[in-house]
């Protein structure tokens, strides 16, 4: 009888060491401890820029999807994160894109497209000193938030709205303006809506550009995600 509970209690604790580095660093609850070194930024410029917002804690979710290959690497809630290649750079926690065409010559320019557009707020930021500016980072990052989210006025519901802003921010506004307009002239179609209405109809890219994912995979992804870690940061902006 001791034998057996002698056997039970090292089955219970190897099997505590095995699972619980999985419990801990669940995405649903793990915070990232470099997250709390930037929070404090996120809850002033948030609050300033966009006084009012419901969601600051979305923030927090965007910036982890956006940065974390995962909850563990080094680069996760890290400025210097980059993704570089043949068609695109993206840097640091929000990953301002600069996208290339195919002969070389610049087709979309996120960071100075969002400098020109908010000068006084990100004047000092440049393709030079990005990674040193994690501030100027987050403010553009709000401040591109902000942008897609006040052009969806028209859409009632906060939490609709800000679905529809992050899939702008992933792809685009143009392509969430041209996914609603579908949406609304298909039968049973409400464009007010993404849940299960606006989601359904992706006009992106069906080629495989990443990890057998298209851009259409990845972009409803990005708010599927996004919006499936954002209650964990809530915590930190009460």
């Amino acid at each position: 009888m001791k034998f057996k509970i002698y056997v039970g209690m090292l089955l219970f604790f190897f099997l505590f060491i095995f699972f619980a580095p999985i419990i801990a660093f669940s995405a649903t609850n793990y915070v990232p401890s470099k997250a709390l070194k930037y929070i404090p930024v996120i809850k002033t410029d948030s609050s300033r820029l966009m006084p009012g917002f419901n969601y600051p804690y979305y923030f927090g979710a965007l910036i982890e999807h956006e940065s974390c290959i995962s909850l563990t690497h080094k680069r996760c809630w890290e400025p210097t994160s980059e993704l570089k290649t043949s068609r695109e750079l993206g840097i640091g926690l929000g990953q301002l894109t600069k996208a290339y065409k195919t002969d070389g010559t610049v087709r979309f320019d996120s960071l100075s497209e969002m400098r020109n557009r908010y000068y006084y707020e990100l004047k000092e930021l440049s393709w030079n000193n990005i990674k040193q500016r994690p501030d100027l980072q987050i403010r553009a990052l709000i401040l591109m938030i902000k942008t897609n989210y006040n052009y969806l006025t028209k859409v009632t519901s906060d939490i609709q709205r800000l679905k529809m802003t992050d899939a702008a921010y992933n792809g685009g506004l143009g392509g969430i303006n041209k996914e609603r307009i579908a949406c609304g002239l298909a039968k049973n179609c409400n464009p007010q809506f993404w849940d299960n209405n606006v989601e359904l109809y992706c006009l992106k890219s069906k080629k495989v550009l990443y990890g057998q994912r298209s851009a259409c995979d990845i972009n409803r992804a990005h708010v599927f995600l996004t919006f499936k870690n954002m209650e964990k940061y809530k915590q930190y902006f009460n």
